[in-house]
């Protein structure tokens, strides 16, 4: 359910996006566009829903939790939580969004891109990076913003345009702005990858690492999709070429809808921020079973070294993607286009598992952090509000300045991804508290994320809460 809202709303968001910023776009300078006048209200009906969607499972969870009404529990996660209070923002913007819409004359709507990247900024909130820190908001920020950006004009385009001319006018500007798009995400990409998966090779060996191969390898057939658009296919228009690129722009927003699925089905797998500690409690992917390793310890890294027979494949992958770029920038039968990129991400992805070793390092792992985290009193609380507590030290000293340091905490028999985040204050000597109210008598387990001295570290406790 939560995939499927995650989807909807990226590409009800994404083609909001696009449609101003289309309208900011002088008309000679893209092909004429026909958007259905009952568009933007069924967008704004889908946006409010399908964010809602996710809020509205935290709250249930909760009430289910607590044991108190539904109605109660949703006050309570609508002001404390961060996916309500984004929530919040998030329509606020959208009404805000509306309304000037209806009042502002069409040469001004170029303000209306204000309070939609607020939009974007607020589906941010409650997102994983924005948990660890600022930098990891903003990186997530410019994350969604540029790809709703570049998706959003390509499906608008794709699937609401009419006219036959206009293409190479609308390619001169567009290229240089999917160029810009791509270098955005790909240096936010690269920053959220350092704050959350520090241990690349490692984390394959999870689920989440698995669908981030996947979602990388999808890139880079994206980017030559715009390389060929933007360049080989313009050529070609210029001359006088009579076929239109608009079904193979409805392939390139197809695969970035596909990356967008991929980015969803992420977001509900556990970050492995450290792989040995994540693997406490979540399992292994199986495919990393079958072609890595069935077992992860201390001392254990996954390398990745380039072999012979990754080699041939890897050249095989990049010949497929030629032909790809040239079938595409031709105009020829897009029809080949899907087939292309499932080969090509199929047999880079067989090439890179087939390189990925188990090896013993002498350098610190995972589990040999430097940084000491205890949990004071972890393994018994009650009902009701405790003090969680938290030293942290580096070499025997107490660090009084982490850069991060949070509680999550959840059930055990409950998703890791609805846990409740608590920030900790610094008492003294490297002591951090926060206070939680459990809910009900159960078990759980209670997760201290810790960012210091460039090092992140994530230990999970379990602690038995009784009445």
């Amino acid at each position: 359910m939560v995939i499927i809202a995650d989807v909807a709303l990226f590409l009800a968001l994404a083609i909001f996006v696009g449609i101003h910023i289309l309208e900011t776009i002088p008309g000679d300078k893209r092909p004429k566009l026909h958007v259905p006048s009952f568009l933007i209200p069924v967008l704004t009906i889908a946006l409010i829903v399908f964010s809602f969607i996710p809020f509205g499972l935290v709250a249930e969870q909760t009430a289910n939790i607590s044991q108190n009404p539904l109605l109660t529990a949703l006050g309570s996660v609508l002001f404390e939580f961060n996916i309500g209070q984004g929530f919040i923002a998030f329509v606020l913007l959208l009404a805000v969004t509306l309304i000037a819409r209806s009042t502002l004359k069409e040469k001004r709507r170029c303000f209306l891109l204000i309070p939609i990247m607020g939009m974007i900024l607020a589906s941010a909130w409650s997102s994983h990076p924005a948990s660890l820190s600022n930098q990891g908001y903003l990186f997530d920020g410019i994350h969604m913003a540029t790809a709703m950006a570049w998706t959003g004009v390509l499906l608008v385009v794709g699937f609401f345009s009419t006219g036959e001319d206009r293409w190479v006018r609308f390619f001169d500007w567009f290229t240089p702005f999917a160029i810009t798009m791509v270098l955005l995400l790909f240096a936010s990409g690269l920053g959220m990858l350092t704050l959350i998966t520090p241990e690349y090779t490692n984390s394959w060996l999870l689920p989440y690492g698995q669908w981030q191969l996947l979602k990388h390898l999808l890139f880079i057939p994206l980017v030559f999709y715009g390389f060929a658009h933007g360049f080989i296919m313009k050529k070609r228009l210029g001359k006088g070429a009579k076929r239109t690129p608009r079904f193979s722009l409805k392939m390139e927003s197809a695969v970035l809808t596909f990356v967008f699925i991929v980015t969803a089905v992420m977001a509900e797998h556990q970050p492995p921020h450290d792989v040995l500690e994540t693997l406490e409690f979540t399992n292994m992917s199986e495919y990393a079973m079958q072609m890595i390793t069935s077992e992860f310890s201390v001392g254990k890294v996954v390398t990745w070294k380039m072999s012979f027979p990754t080699f041939l494949l890897l050249v095989t992958a990049g010949t497929i993607l030629a032909s790809f770029i040239f079938s595409v920038g031709k105009m020829e039968s897009v029809t080949y286009a899907p087939a292309h990129i499932v080969l090509f991400v199929l047999i880079a992805y067989v090439g890179m598992m087939l390189s990925a070793e188990m090896e013993t390092t002498t350098e610190r792992t995972s589990g040999e952090s430097t940084i000491d985290i205890e949990l004071i009193n972890d393994t018994k609380a009650t009902v009701g509000e405790e003090s969680l507590q938290a030293e942290v030290s580096l070499e025997g000293v107490p660090i009084e300045n982490a850069d991060v340091i949070f509680f999550e905490v959840w059930p055990v028999e409950e998703d890791v991804n609805r846990g409740d985040t608590i920030h900790a204050e610094h008492e003294e000597n490297g002591i951090y508290t926060a206070n939680y109210n459990f809910a009900a008598a159960s078990t759980y387990y209670v997760q201290i994320h810790v960012t210091a001295d460039g090092m992140h570290r994530n230990p999970v406790h379990e602690v038995e809460v009784s009445q």
